[in-house]
């Protein structure tokens, strides 16, 4: 942060991943903040332990130094597991010097947070909570078209209609296996028969090789395996895309795509749970109309989502100015 202003400044504190940047990041941008992205290093074993179950000292945490300041900044913008825990520990330290906001249901600890925004399937009903029916994220028209400047080269007239095929992997709530990617493709092949389309496949950091490798063999030939890890072109196809197909596994992953109001198709993976609060979240966003499931046919569909990263925001502002 360039021209440290302490009261327009945050730390965006996340285990690095990339649903949970574009949170963090997303809310900062929104809040109009200076912020700097910040990666917590938990140690064992409060790197597998729920909160609260371990008490949360600096021998929690292997790159504690890197928070340690006279002058922090006045947010603490906090997404993920791992983040609570620091998030904890710099509220004690710091007490009023800072404002926690956690991204997602912290499962533990919840009045020593300043604000906690979660989307409305973690059920979260607190003075200090904030539902949405989304998870909020960065993604807007201006971020969009900018990236598609960047990549105009890369979809030529022949490549219309495109479809972005967003792959995740396996979770602690999915299983996503060869059956499972053989359903996949079934669908996508049917679809192809159908209609005229050119599908377009990007992978999430959870992609098992195996899988990429296939739909590689599959459909290498005929549309786009993107394998370009330090050029990614995820922002322009948001963009560029006709449709999207997301596969179910991740919250951030079809938030973001429902925010690009591109039409969003969401393919059901198999759930490992018999209560999977991802599940209800996707029950809930076909319900509003928000995204359909994948069948054999994509048409084009408008819905009504508004941008709730710019209403939370300008709620925590009024709230902590």
């Amino acid at each position: 942060m360039n021209n440290f202003n302490r009261e327009n400044s945050a730390w965006c504190i996340t285990d690095g991943s990339a649903g949970m940047i574009s949170q963090v990041k997303g809310l900062a941008l929104a809040m109009n903040l200076g912020f700097t992205l910040k990666e917590v290093k938990v140690n064992f074993p409060w790197s597998i332990l729920p909160v609260g179950t371990a008490p949360i000292i600096e021998g929690a945490f292997s790159n504690l130094s890197e928070f340690m300041a006279t002058k922090p900044p006045k947010f603490i913008i906090s997404c993920g597991r791992k983040s609570v825990y620091l998030s904890l520990f710099l509220k004690r330290k710091y007490k009023d010097k800072i404002v926690t906001i956690h991204i997602q249901n912290p499962k533990s600890k919840f009045e020593e947070f300043d604000a906690i925004i979660s989307p409305k399937h973690d059920n979260l009903n607190f003075s200090n909570s904030y539902s949405t029916n989304l998870a909020i994220n960065h993604i807007s028209e201006p971020l969009i078209k900018e990236d598609m400047k960047k990549f105009s080269s890369l979809i030529s007239d022949q490549d219309f209609p495109v479809c972005t095929v967003l792959i995740g992997g396996k979770s602690n709530n999915y299983i996503f296996d060869n059956i499972e990617l053989d359903r996949l493709m079934d669908k996508l092949k049917r679809i192809k028969e159908n209609q005229e389309i050119k599908f377009f496949f990007l992978f999430s950091r959870r992609t098992d090789q195996n899988i990429i490798n296939k739909i590689n063999r599959e459909f290498n030939a005929s549309d786009i395996v993107w394998s370009d890890e330090n050029n990614n072109p995820y922002l322009a196809l948001l963009g560029f895309s006709k449709y999207l197909i997301c596969t179910s596994d991740s919250v951030s992953m079809i938030s973001e795509a429902i925010s690009s109001m591109t039409p969003v198709y969401i393919f059901r993976l198999r759930s490992s749970k018999s209560k999977n609060r991802i599940e209800d979240f996707n029950d809930f966003v076909i319900s509003k109309g928000f995204a359909r499931e994948l069948d054999w046919k994509l048409d084009e569909f408008k819905h009504d989502y508004t941008n709730e990263t710019v209403i939370i925001a300008e709620k925590i502002i009024n709230k902590f100015k």
